[in-house]
């Protein structure tokens, strides 16, 4: 299978985070691991932070039932989930970032990406994209 053909983008997965409480994680759709070639997973992810205060980051979640997930520490890349957004009183710009996924996600069976949101609850203005960016293995 030729390099281009192996290479895959998502539909993007959707929403706001209108009455989601701070701390809460809000998940993109879930990948089956072994149709993604080891080293090749990204998420682009897209927020917009329209609530005062209100902060934005992206966090990694594995598990091998699809049913019970675990946040992945964050690797090298983005050692501290570093926030990709903060809401300001006024209008503010969307924000896309492209996040590798941690080398430890390909020994699980399941993973996705999840937007969490701090400091106070989200409303219908604070918006997410989450689309992933993978190559197939080159046997399937």
């Amino acid at each position: 299978m030729g390099f281009n053909a192996r290479r895959v983008a998502t539909s993007a997965t959707t929403g706001n985070l209108n009455t989601i409480v701070a701390g809460t994680r809000t998940p993109g759709a879930t990948l089956t691991m072994n149709q993604v070639e080891p080293g090749s997973l990204a998420c682009e992810v897209t927020v917009l932070a329209e609530t005062n205060t209100i902060t934005i980051a992206l966090d990694w979640q594995v598990s091998n039932d699809g049913s019970t997930w675990m946040v992945v520490a964050n690797g090298s890349q983005n050692a501290a989930a570093v926030v990709l957004a903060t809401g300001t009183a006024g209008a503010d710009a969307a924000v896309t970032e492209v996040v590798p996924a941690p080398d430890c996600v390909y020994s699980f069976l399941y993973c996705r990406a999840a937007v969490r949101n701090a400091v106070v609850t989200g409303a219908t203005a604070d918006t997410y994209s989450i689309k992933y960016h993978y190559m197939k293995p080159k046997f399937v």
